[in-house]
């Protein structure tokens, strides 16, 4: 597996997924800030950014590996983005997910012909799970620690520079790290002065932990459930994410929430916990409100409906 992911990876990524995916819109969000836009994935297919890694590490596949079927693990939305991008090309796909997946998950696997095993009582679980299972033979998808899917996720930077030249920082979120690695590597190979900001949940906090040499546990019932899980030791996100990100910082169940409440409320957009931790982070100024023209990167929509009653309902 190559140890880097560059620029060029993330612009061939770009020419492959042209083809299948439209360019996702970027919002103006004044009341975070009179420069700060949200760079929405929710409107992505599968309604997350996932499908872009996903979908550019299968077409990469030749197909001797397409036909010994895919094997993924997923908390989600890598999930859905791994049964869509099997569908696309024609594979047999079966994605491990936690017990305590969101039911509109586990549909979206169905949706698109994949087989979903629940297994585990949290995502570390059942990613051993499908680890076993795919030293049988069957082609492994990484949701992060795979530099196709790096490069898929960096097509975001490409299409934030382009949308918004100006930019000057990146709020991104974090779980395995091949979302904020490929969008640092992108805008970073484009400008190296614009400030890439890393945020976990508070409950999820693996790369914080590993940046700052704390030991935050993994509180895994979370509104941010598609953060959770640890980083798979060696992942080659760790040092492209040690290279290229400035900073990454916390936010707190509450903030999620109310990060959740505020995308519906203003944007009129449902978005899940895990891609509401940027939005948290400038809310409640956990990162300041500087002026600086801004990119919160909105990295999924795949809310459950009795999760987002709860919410709405100020159970957090």
């Amino acid at each position: 597996m190559p140890e880097s992911v560059t620029l060029g990876d993330i612009v061939r990524a770009g020419q492959r997924l042209g083809a299948h995916l439209s360019p996702t819109p970027l919002e103006a969000a004044p009341k975070l800030g009179e420069r700060t836009w949200l760079k929405l994935e929710n409107a992505n297919k599968t309604h997350s950014f996932k499908i872009r890694g996903a979908l550019n590490a299968v077409l990469s596949l030749d197909e001797a590996a397409r036909a010994k079927g895919i094997i993924a693990a997923s908390s989600g939305n890598h999930a859905g983005a791994v049964a869509y991008a099997a569908h696309l090309t024609g594979a047999s796909a079966q994605i491990l997910m936690p017990k305590n997946t969101p039911e509109k998950k586990i549909d979206n696997v169905r949706r698109y012909g994949a087989e979903a095993i629940l297994f585990g009582d949290n995502y570390d679980q059942a990613e051993a799970e499908a680890l076993r299972r795919a030293a049988g033979g069957a082609t492994w998808v990484s949701p992060y620690n795979d530099a196709k899917v790096i490069a898929g996720a960096g097509t975001i930077g490409l299409e934030i520079m382009e949308q918004l030249p100006d930019v000057e920082r990146v709020v991104v979120p974090v779980s395995g790290g091949g979302l904020i690695a490929g969008v640092a590597t992108a805008v970073k190979g484009l400008n190296p002065d614009i400030k890439v900001i890393g945020l976990n949940a508070q409950s999820a906090p693996a790369m914080y932990n590993l940046f700052y040499g704390s030991d935050k546990p993994q509180v895994w019932e979370t509104l941010a459930e598609a953060l959770s899980g640890e980083i798979e030791a060696g992942s080659i996100t760790l040092p492209i994410s040690r290279r290229w990100v400035d900073d990454v910082a916390l936010v707190t169940e509450r903030q999620i929430a109310d990060a959740m409440r505020y995308m519906i409320e203003t944007g009129g957009w449902a978005v899940e916990g895990g891609g509401a931790v940027g939005v948290a982070a400038l809310l409640h100024d956990v990162l300041p409100r500087d002026g600086s023209v801004t990119a919160i990167v909105v990295s999924g929509g795949n809310v459950d409906g009795d999760v987002l009653r709860r919410v709405l309902g100020g159970f957090y």
